[in-house]
């Protein structure tokens, strides 16, 4: 029999803008895209470190990696902040490779500035990409600052530190050289985008198989598919069933689809169309839903809408969107948070091939660089595109970026103000000082602001957990530590307040009876417990005796305020007044009581407020005797921009059973109705302070 004849391989099918291969960029070039790629770093590297500087981290992530990396270095996986091994909460290799870079200077502000230089770095491969598919230096430079530009990149780059950060960089790098036939660097930077975190798997896998459905090379492919199946193996198969812990239950997030995978995969498969529905709605829940409407504009304004026209690379990010709109956490349909760190490099390379299209539509051609050096109907088109979407891009920061914001459009902010304000500022000071003072070796438990500063204690928990008696997103009970030396919070903090239950009060009594824990230092409501103090600082009396002005208001038949004592009468703007007011509990309380500040002008306008539980919550009224003067010593925080004058100082006492909604006490006394319940407690003066 004849021999068959031999089938000539196939080759990957050209695409549109298939050309000749340009030559290297100008130098020009390259020094506006690094000019670009500086900017940012350095603009977003300043805000953080303002932010650190003032305490404006106050969320759990960025201590929890600041703490992996540092044990990391010393040969231990657990965390104390997590209560558990890291790794068994998410599967982050890549600290493993950043912790050389984090020995150099071990300090939490490192993996600030790495994240800032590797996203920053995200628009070298958008330039690439672009250049490819628009032929055009100054178009691609373009779309390297749209990029740059993107609110949700900003929000991400500002809200802590992720793993998963760093993996908008290299994602878009994975799809760059993919786009580029560059196998050794898709398969090294794939690598390194699924180190960052066990979800990675999910657009490396969608990319792979459409480089597969769209007729590339199948060794692409195929690789990027393997690489995402060996990492889902290696997370879900190994990693996480051998230190994952009950501290962390994320399944409880999707308990609307399914108590397991296997019953969630059914209800999705059965009800597709409420699946589809959870992606622009949430029953029931018209503020969640309101989040997730408005984060589809959010998402592609930005881009002038340019990446619905590559619906091919958009599914790549299909299934990072499933997962968090199927999520019950509001947090994860809000543009503010880290979760839309793998969708931010699917919609930039979305926009830039979306932009190659309608280029590509208007005029009716193949894009190549002879075309887009010439006059043309290409080349106006695409320059029009351009500045329209420069203009988009404009207009969406100042309605909702992360730097820009004019307050124009209501829109939900970040849980982390970008810059401090003047209390923050007032508030450092009396910050550094007590941070200071925290032993250097041992245990220590510590409010959100500060875990960043002690994480890289072996021992570090934060008081979170003692407010709820559980870990963090879990019923797994959180049981107190011993070994703690100190205890730094600001518990009249009302971030705080959101964690504050029934039992607050006695887990934070046991803390401090278990490891010997007493008052060290006070301001306002931040306070410095350490272990047996030489020196400590008075916060409640029991049996003291009569105010200096006794006055005598029962509020809601339960709490009686019985006298106040200015001790000084005059501070300067950023400094202390302390004031001691007196109690009685005449009744067992069935509430909760708060005390309300309110500091007014020499007119009786107010000028400042704070809202903060009396006793410290440490010294709860319900543990105290009954019919016997308590005495409570508050230090207030001026506030540094009250201008130098007359003011006057009046108390409001509130109340709370399960939540934090608070209701005005009502008093015995009659006078105080026109008042809105406060009391007068008395006149003092602000002065300027002595380095103004």
């Amino acid at each position: 029999m004849p021999k068959a004849p031999r089938r000539a391989p196939v080759q990957p099918r050209p695409g549109p803008a298939a050309s000749a291969p340009r030559a290297a960029p100008s130098r020009t070039t390259l020094a506006a895209l690094a000019a670009l790629i500086a900017t940012y770093a350095v603009v977003y590297g300043v805000v953080a470190v303002v932010k650190y500087r003032y305490y404006l981290f106050i969320d759990i992530d960025l201590p929890i990696f600041v703490q992996a990396t540092d044990q990391a270095l010393r040969g231990s996986l657990f965390s104390s902040i997590r209560g558990m091994v890291w790794l068994g909460d998410h599967v982050s290799l890549v600290l493993f490779v950043l912790a050389p870079l984090y020995a150099l200077f071990r300090h939490p502000l490192t993996l600030l500035l790495i994240q800032c230089v590797t996203l920053a770095l995200g628009a070298w491969p958008v330039f690439a990409l672009a250049r490819r598919e628009l032929q055009h230096d100054g178009l691609s430079l373009v779309c390297a600052a749209l990029y740059l530009l993107y609110p949700a990149l900003g929000y991400c780059n500002l809200f802590e530190f992720h793993p998963e950060a760093l993996a908008t960089t290299t994602l878009l790098a994975t799809i760059g050289a993919l786009a580029a036939s560059r196998f050794v660097p898709m398969v090294v930077f794939a690598i390194l985008s699924l180190a960052c975190k066990e979800d990675v798997a999910l657009p490396v896998g969608i990319l792979g198989l459409m480089a597969l459905l769209t007729g590339r090379s199948r060794r692409p492919g195929l690789t990027l598919i393997g690489l995402a199946l060996g990492s889902l193996v290696l997370s879900f198969g190994v990693i996480r069933p051998a230190l994952s812990s009950a501290a962390a239950e994320y399944g409880r997030m999707y308990g609307r689809w399914g108590a397991g995978p296997v019953q969630i995969a059914g209800h999705l498969l059965a009800h597709p169309f409420e699946a589809v529905r959870a992606f622009f709605d949430t029953p029931g829940d018209p503020g969640d839903a309101a989040l997730k409407r408005a984060y589809w504009p959010q998402m592609l304004g930005p881009f002038l809408f340019l990446p619905l026209l590559s619906p091919g690379t958009l599914v790549v990010a299909l299934p990072v969107l499933a997962e968090h709109f199927l999520s019950y956490r509001n947090e994860q349909h809000w543009m503010l948070f880290q979760y839309t760190a793998l969708v931010t490099p699917v919609m930039a390379a979305a926009a830039v091939r979306g932009y190659a299209t309608l280029v590509r539509r208007i005029s009716g051609a193949p894009i190549t660089a002879a075309v887009m050096a010439r006059p043309g109907r290409a080349r106006s088109a695409a320059f029009a595109i351009a500045g329209a979407a420069l203009a988009a891009s404009l207009l969406c920061n100042l309605l909702y970026g992360p730097l820009l914001r004019r307050g124009w459009l209501a829109v939900p902010q970040s849980s982390e103000t970008r810059w401090p304000n003047a209390f923050d500022r007032t508030l450092r000071p009396y910050r550094d000082r007590m941070v200071a003072r925290v032993p250097k070796t041992g245990g220590v438990v510590a409010a959100f602001e500060f875990l960043a500063r002690l994480a890289s204690r072996p021992e570090t928990h934060s008081i979170h957990h003692i407010y709820t008696g559980y870990y963090t997103f879990s019923r797994q009970p959180y049981p107190v530590p011993t070994g703690v030396v100190a205890m730094l919070a600001d518990i009249g903090d009302q971030r705080l307040a959101d964690y504050v239950g029934p039992n607050t009060a006695v887990r934070l009594r046991q803390l401090m009876d278990q490891n010997r824990l007493r008052p060290a230092d006070a301001a306002g409501d931040l306070l410095l417990l350490t272990r047996e103090p030489a020196d400590t600082v008075e916060l409640v009396r029991v049996g003291a005796p009569p105010a200096a002005v006794p006055r005598r208001v029962v509020f809601d038949g339960q709490l009686a305020f019985t006298g106040s004592t200015m001790l000084d009468s005059a501070t300067t703007a950023g400094g202390l007044l302390p004031i001691q007011t007196t109690w009685r509990r005449i009744a067992r309380p069935d509430r909760y009581f708060v005390v309300q500040f309110v500091v007014r002008d020499a007119v009786g306008e107010p000028r400042f407020s704070l809202l903060r539980h009396l006793g410290y919550l440490l010294y709860p009224e319900a543990i105290w005797p009954a019919d016997t003067t308590v005495r409570e010593t508050y230090r207030m925080i001026v506030p540094n921009h009250l201008p130098p004058g007359a003011y006057s100082l009046g108390l409001r006492v509130l109340w709370w059973r399960t939540s934090d909604d608070y209701t005005v006490s009502k008093s015995d006394d009659p006078r105080l109705a026109g008042t809105k319940e406060l009391v007068d407690l008395g006149r003092f003066t602000v002065t300027e302070p002595p380095h103004r």
